[in-house]
């Protein structure tokens, strides 16, 4: 029994011992928070810019991406490659707006974020321009004390949106058979 006692004491005076993981104060969140902000519209002007390079350097050194298509699932840089050329190829321009709705979620430690928001995105092909809002979620993590995308998903909000960004696509299908 004295045994126990003792193994008990000590293993609590090691657990007590054990270093607390530090909690960010409000100010170093806010700069954590800006920061996660600033890769995204990194990101979003590369995208509009068709900039790879640029691209790449928002992005962890693996990724995973859900598109708005179901079987658009992205787990690998030359599958996700494959689909922003493709997806460059298509669009002639596209422009971001503001970020709207933001929320982060954020470990304790400043190294694990997700960030959801809404974002108006505008598509142009020829002369027609498809207005759509989306809805998107990143994870991001730190990789040499930087923060970098993991992955992500993005999903249109409205169908009829969606609907003129397929007519706009089948348009261009069309004129180029």
């Amino acid at each position: 029994m004295m045994k126990l006692v003792l193994y008990l004491f000590v293993l609590c005076f090691i657990l007590s011992c054990t270093p607390k993981e530090k909690e960010l104060t409000a100010d170093e969140k806010a700069k954590e928070e800006q920061a996660i902000i600033s890769v995204m519209k990194k990101y979003n002007t590369a995208n509009e810019e068709k900039n790879f390079s640029a691209l790449v350097e928002t992005l962890a050194q693996e990724v995973t991406f859900y598109g708005t298509d179901s079987a658009e699932v992205l787990k690998t840089f030359p599958e996700y490659k494959k689909a922003m050329l493709k997806q460059w190829d298509l669009f002639e321009k596209q422009k971001y707006g503001d970020m709207a709705d933001i929320s982060i979620i954020m470990d304790k430690a400043a190294s694990l974020a997700t960030i959801t928001f809404g974002i108006p995105f505008d598509v142009t092909i020829g002369n027609n321009t498809a207005h759509l809002f989306l809805r998107m979620s990143r994870t991001l993590k730190k990789e040499n004390e930087k923060w970098v995308i993991a992955g992500g998903i993005v999903g249109g909000t409205n169908t009829a949106q969606i609907k003129a960004l397929e007519d706009l696509l089948q348009s261009k299908a069309g004129t180029q058979k």
